[in-house]
């Protein structure tokens, strides 16, 4: 599994039995009476307590499983996701933020859905070979991606997970991923759950608009720091309001568009054992309208208008 998780940047394994399943959906029903919007992640909303219980108890029900496949690591923390059955469920292609040091240490997403992940439903996309290894980039919400502008080139190469309930994707938090609309008819329930090496430091990395030089200023953060934004979608496009300054790193973002990062990609997808799945066009050297660079925090607002 090492080797494979080295090569892809994840990988799929078996994790939760039925009576687990079973437990969950109904943790998740307990908790989420009346589910409203498109996609909602439980790390959004201001209600700590409600994290903290959700995180603690996937957490608990979770360890058995992190002790039979992982060695030296730490969990640092669990929510739900769930996606209704409306067009705005989609979520933009992106990669998760720098909370380690990579160099150093790993933090994997633990993704596992509560039910069969069709085509239909909103399955997690997937760029093998996307992870730190071959890319080494920093993320942070107030930056933009290094693919911002032309995101068709790489929604084309993604690779869906349709797994069946119970399944673990497990990603490193740097692999490139998408989701689409749920378009089934039904909720789609899944959980997204952190492990990082054992006494790893997290971080955040903060780039202030106001100011052109490049350089991002990194924070020092407790490892329940995501479980902590009181105004998720406020909180993390500002400074910091949690954790202690280390001071400023010189940081300048590569930046790839049209050709050379459909040949990046080639070159990730074949590192990885995977083909491309189509033929660059000039065409896409021009980004469409809407995709120009955001930061991840533009890129995602409609999730928070739902």
């Amino acid at each position: 599994m090492q080797e494979k998780f080295q090569k892809q940047g994840f990988i799929t394994v078996p994790f939760l039995d039925e009576n687990e399943l079973d437990y969950l959906n109904h943790f998740f029903d307990e908790l989420h009476p009346n589910p409203q919007g498109g996609f909602v992640s439980g790390s959004y909303s201001s209600d700590f307590a409600y994290k903290k219980k959700t995180s603690d108890e996937i957490v608990r029900v979770f360890s058995r499983h992190y002790e039979r496949l992982f060695v030296n690591y730490q969990p640092f923390g669990a929510t739900f996701l769930y996606k209704l059955p409306f067009q705005e469920s989609g979520v933009a292609v992106h990669q998760d933020w720098t909370i380690v040091d990579e160099t150093k240490a790993v933090a994997l997403n633990c993704w596992v859905p509560l039910c069969d992940v069709t085509m239909d439903n909103g399955p997690i996309m997937i760029l093998p070979g996307s992870h730190f290894d071959n890319l080494n980039v920093v993320r942070s919400p107030t930056l933009p991606f290094f693919f911002s502008g032309s995101d068709e080139i790489i929604v084309q190469e993604l690779e869906p997970m349709v797994v069946k309930a119970g399944t673990a994707v497990i990603l490193n938090q740097s692999v490139i991923h998408y989701s689409p609309a749920n378009q089934s008819g039904q909720i789609r329930k899944a959980i997204t759950a952190g492990v990082k090496s054992a006494g790893a430091q997290m971080y955040f990395h903060y780039k202030n608009p106001n100011i052109g030089m490049d350089e991002l200023e990194v924070f020092e953060e407790d490892d329940d720091f995501l479980l902590r934004f009181e105004n998720f979608a406020e909180d993390i496009a500002n400074r910091p309001k949690l954790g202690r300054s280390k001071g400023f790193i010189p940081y300048k973002l590569p930046q790839y568009s049209g050709n050379e990062l459909y040949e990046l990609v080639k070159k990730m997808k074949s590192s990885a054992g995977y083909s491309l799945k189509s033929k660059f066009s000039k065409q896409e050297e021009q980004p469409s309208v809407g995709h120009k660079r955001q930061s991840f925090m533009q890129r995602l607002s409609s999730i928070f208008q739902n």
